[in-house]
């Protein structure tokens, strides 16, 4: 008489992948959500004060003058 048998195995490394894989869409969205941030800010300068006025900024904000 033949039995079949199925198992069934889950084990560590298939839950650390899957952690990794949820780490890594958590990751990847946060940086392209800060990407389109900074893209935002970028632009919002560039209609307020012009590439000049953003680089005057620039260099006063590193020299300090």
């Amino acid at each position: 008489m033949k039995t079949i048998t199925k198992t069934t195995t889950h084990n560590k490394t298939t839950l650390e992948r899957d952690i990794s894989s949820v780490l890594l869409t958590v990751v990847s969205a946060s940086a392209v959500i800060a990407g389109i941030w900074g893209a935002a800010c970028l632009l919002s300068g560039l209609v307020n004060n012009g590439v000049m006025g953003l680089v005057r900024g620039y260099i006063t904000a590193i020299t300090g003058h």
